[in-house]
């Protein structure tokens, strides 16, 4: 009977234990795995690492032992090459290498009977990379057919996996993502412009956080700075996750195609807002939360270098403040691929649907200029080739929005656009154009608590106007008067 009953203390202590554990380490380089049968053992000696890449083909997997390794420059791995590291192996730049990895075609040539991963990491921690700026330690945005054939790359081949990974203390970014490539449960944090960025079709980040990057603003994080920054991706899935104390956005669409989706993560504490949608053709958000974010939005701290058309001590928090910014959040039209010669039709909505804002620093802001239409290759151009993007075709319901400063809903327009036009004009646009944006965006079934306000443009309130500036006005009103303009 003794024995029996410490048999049975065992396993529920060892129950209880994993139970604990749970929620713990589920970021970052947390495991302890075991050494593979067959694997190339990598002692920690200067170098090591490099060596043993160049003097083993495809198809090798690679046990790091447990230390700093550094002095192995700029690597290049084969077809098949996986990378696991024993609990505590760092890969160091000694901040004078540039990148750790990089996915190069010479390498690693696209075929067509590639299997999706081509490359693994596993449990490592990757730092102290000197990274040009918009540059990252990893750089893995070359991988499937690379991002100029976004569109007509099936997305399911020639990727990397990087799991239980952590970025840190690196000069620019952690890593950049292309197509077919997944991150789980990787952490990003501390670096000095971002966390992860992503280009390409069908990248995947899972279960991710990205946390602390470029807190101190040395990066413009107008430009580029902060969490995450993903450019010309479809078909992205961002699922679950944490994005959180970053200077600068904690999620940025921007250029974009559709199919993307962001569901069940968390955003808050960011000096931006917590999610910015931008330029692009169609992203599903839901299932996710938001609290305390565009911090420096909502204090007017915005750095008068990062903002050159507003040089007033403040910024102010007129056009830019709110948990979820959808900047031509919707586009529709067509786009003929220059690598292919293909013509692609865009016409999805983006749909934010399902998410709470809790303690929100402002709610869900909906901006219009007139930028021409998704073309990564041709930004600030007025491109016609592309569809065109604005508010029409955004569909906000089913939310609850709480917010403690701010407005819980913008919708606003800009009178002038972002490039010239064949005269060499910058603007206005006509006033017809700009109504027909402001009544673009849906809101219905939403749920508002709190401090509960909301900005539309001047005219909307009087039925129209033909005056431009009438349309770039604001003016706030309280949810009654929101409601009866159809905004629910």
């Amino acid at each position: 009977m003794r024995h029996r009953t410490l048999i049975c203390i065992v396993i529920i202590q060892s129950f209880l234990c994993a139970a604990a554990l749970a929620g713990v380490g589920q970021y970052g380089a947390t495991l302890a795995p075991n050494m593979p049968a067959g694997a190339v053992v990598v002692p920690v000696e200067e170098g090591a690492l490099a060596k043993a890449i160049g003097s083993h083909g495809a198809d090798t997997v690679f046990y790091l032992k447990a230390g700093v390794h550094t002095g192995n420059g700029e690597m290049r791995p084969k077809t098949g090459s996986v990378f696991i590291g024993e609990a505590g192996a760092i890969l160091d730049g000694e901040n004078t290498t540039a990148k750790c990895f990089v996915h190069d075609v010479g390498v690693v040539p696209y075929t067509g009977s590639a299997p999706r991963y081509v490359v693994t990491l596993r449990n490592l921690v990757v730092r102290h990379y000197s990274s040009a700026d918009q540059e990252c330690a990893v750089m893995v945005h070359d991988s499937g057919q690379g991002w100029p054939r976004v569109l007509s790359d099936p997305g399911d081949r020639n990727g990397w996996l990087i799991e239980h990974c952590t970025f840190t203390s690196n000069r620019a970014g952690g890593a950049y993502l292309g197509s077919a490539s997944t991150a789980r449960n990787c952490l990003f944090a501390d670096n000095g412009q971002i966390g992860v960025k992503a280009c390409g079709r069908n990248v995947q980040l899972l279960n991710c956080r990205s946390t602390r990057n470029n807190v101190d603003r040395k990066f413009n994080y107008m430009w580029e700075a902060g969490g995450t920054k993903f450019w010309g991706v479809k078909d992205m899935l961002v699922d679950g996750g944490e994005y959180d104390h970053n200077g600068g956005f904690g999620l940025w669409f921007d250029y974009v195609w559709d199919g993307n989706v962001v569901k069940n993560a968390s955003f808050h504490h960011n000096l931006r807002p917590g999610l910015s949608i931008e330029m692009a053709a169609g992203v599903e958000v839901t299932g996710c939360t938001f609290s305390n974010d565009d911090l420096d939005g909502l204090s007017g701290k915005i750095p008068p270098a990062f903002r050159p058309w507003d040089k007033s001590p403040k910024s102010g928090p007129d056009l830019w403040s709110g948990e979820i910014m959808l900047f031509n959040g919707c586009a529709v039209g067509t786009y003929t691929d220059p690598a292919t010669k293909i013509s692609h039709s865009f016409s999805s909505k983006t749909w934010i649907h399902g998410n709470t804002i809790i303690d929100g620093g402002g709610g869900i802001l909906c901006q219009y200029q007139d930028r021409g239409g998704v073309d990564p290759r041709n930004q600030v151009k007025g491109s016609k080739n592309g569809p065109t993007a604005g508010l029409v075709g955004i569909v906000i319901e089913d939310n609850t929005i709480s917010c403690n400063a701010g407005c819980a809903a913008i919708i606003t327009t800009l009178p002038n656009r972002d490039y010239k036009d064949a005269s060499g004009s910058w603007g206005p646009i006509p006033a017809a154009q700009a109504e027909a944006q402001y009544h673009g965006p849906i809101f219905r079934r939403n749920r508002y608590s709190g401090g509960v306000i909301f900005r539309v443009p001047k005219a909307a309130l009087t039925g129209g106007s033909t005056d431009i500036w009438q349309w770039n006005a604001r003016v706030d009103i309280d949810l009654a008067k929101w409601q009866s303009l159809g905004k629910l």
